[in-house]
């Protein structure tokens, strides 16, 4: 078995790859981000002051107030107070715990984080114990949240909680490059090198310009001895990451902090070059 790589998503803060309704929304992305992940990324979350709450009315729900402070929802302006978001999804959850189909869920998100896998875990069971399957991209964060976890307590149940989460994931969502691209890192860390690559050339027949698929397939490349290929895939990713914006990093990376959005694409623009350099070594 080749040398086990480096690879960009063990440099990582809990980024939230999420595709919050997969019914509903066009968008399917966490983080692993990849990022999340691919997502794994140790915890590095900043909480924004809310200075004026632009968007805020009177008549707001709580779970609608929850949805403002995380930057979600149609009040969204990128205000990002997680504490706030906390309060008032708590709030929607206690007066009525079915009330609303994402409170579990985006609570749960929180959890996860800010690095309370075993309360997120918690959530997103209650999520199910409630609405099933109607938002199935529950399964996307109990695969990221078993991994975080698995990954920060060496636990092999874990490790396969985690790719159970994504493979479901992707029984509803057949070619989502971030649960394929998450899925190759819970392969990755456990040394799977060769179960990465199906799942991995899958998402690029269907997705060939997603770096983050390209960056995960040259380090599963890398690691089963075929490095001139995995150059090849590193350089495609290096040049397609050069043409991704902070915005649509921010996209693909619904949770997280705006402020963060430009520092975490080019630390993955930067990660994926020292790839490269390892292709080259």
């Amino acid at each position: 078995m080749a040398k086990k790589i480096i690879k960009v998503s063990q440099k990582k803060t809990n980024r939230s790859r999420h595709p919050e309704q997969l019914l509903s929304w066009a968008l399917v992305v966490s983080v692993s981000t990849f990022f999340v992940l691919a997502t794994a990324r140790c915890m590095d979350i900043l909480v924004a002051p809310v200075e004026q709450a632009i968007n805020l009315t009177a008549d707001m729900s709580d779970f609608d107030r929850g949805q403002y402070y995380f930057n979600h929802g149609q009040y969204a302006d990128g205000t990002y107070d997680l504490k706030e978001a906390r309060k008032y999804f708590t709030r929607a959850i206690a007066a009525d715990p079915k009330a609303n189909h994402l409170a579990w869920y985006q609570l749960g998100r929180i959890d996860f984080l800010e690095g309370r896998f075993n309360d997120a875990l918690y959530k997103f069971n209650m999520q199910q114990v409630y609405f099933g399957d109607g938002v199935p991209s529950v399964h996307y964060m109990l695969g990221l949240t078993y991994g975080y976890k698995a990954r920060r307590d060496n636990d092999a149940y874990s490790w396969r909680k985690a790719e159970e989460g994504f493979q479901t994931y992707i029984g509803f969502a057949e070619y989502s490059p971030w649960a394929r691209v998450d899925l190759a890192w819970v392969y990755f860390s456990q040394g799977k090198f060769e179960e990465m690559l199906p799942i991995l050339e899958q998402g690029i027949e269907h997705h060939r310009d997603n770096p983050w698929l390209h960056n995960m397939y040259g380090l599963a490349l890398l690691n089963t001895g075929q490095k001139e290929a995995a150059r090849a895939h590193f350089e495609l990713a290096s040049e397609l990451a050069s043409y991704v914006t902070p915005e649509e990093w921010g996209m693909s990376y619904p949770g997280n902090d705006p402020r963060s959005w430009t520092q975490g694409l080019r630390e993955f623009q930067e990660l994926i070059k020292k790839n490269l350099k390892l292709a080259d070594s």
